[in-house]
């Protein structure tokens, strides 16, 4: 599947709630890039994620996935402070996948040992941070803590959604975060 798996179409619409035309307009988005979905990641909240794939899936009968999710800020105080920016996929059977987004804004000192075994995926290519991103070192810290590459929009407009994709099965993702 031909998914995008970083997006903000609460943002990118300006809708605080979603209808059945809201709705339409993000499975045109998705659908004018060739996708098959998208994981809807607004900032903080689960809710917007959920109610855009439950009208999805009563309307739109399969256009596309919709994967709910939310980009939420993980703190570490101490000798490694820091901020990173997670995202979380909720799939199938409960199951939740983490990834790092992109790494490097904002910057942490030392990212590898704020790694854990909660965390499934790191952003490798992200167009809003791609300066941001040490691509050797993301790789190489995926290497060592097997870690799902990702190349996601981060949209924030409709017209951005699909930039970067990813092609992959939710079960592979599901898998993935089963292992932890």
């Amino acid at each position: 599947m031909k998914l995008d798996l970083h997006t903000h179409c609460r943002e990118a619409t300006g809708c605080p709630n979603p209808t059945l035309e809201i709705v339409k307009q993000i499975a045109a988005a998705v659908k004018v890039r060739g996708l098959d979905g998208i994981a809807i990641t607004e900032h903080y909240t689960k809710a917007y994620g959920y109610e855009v794939k439950q009208i999805a899936d009563r309307y739109l009968e399969g256009e596309i996935t919709v994967i709910p999710g939310q980009e939420t800020d993980k703190v570490f105080l101490g000798t490694e402070r820091g901020v990173l920016h997670i995202v979380e996929l909720y799939l199938p059977g409960d199951v939740t996948f983490r990834f790092i987004a992109h790494p490097g804004h904002p910057h942490v000192k030392n990212l590898d040992s704020l790694i854990d075994a909660g965390i499934h995926g790191i952003e490798f290519r992200n167009p809003l941070h791609d300066e941001d991103i040490d691509k050797a070192r993301v790789r190489e810290l995926a290497e060592k803590h097997d870690l799902l590459l990702l190349s996601n929009s981060d949209a924030h407009e409709l017209s951005h959604i699909g930039r970067y994709h990813n092609e992959i099965d939710i079960e592979e993702l599901c898998a993935r975060a089963m292992r932890s």
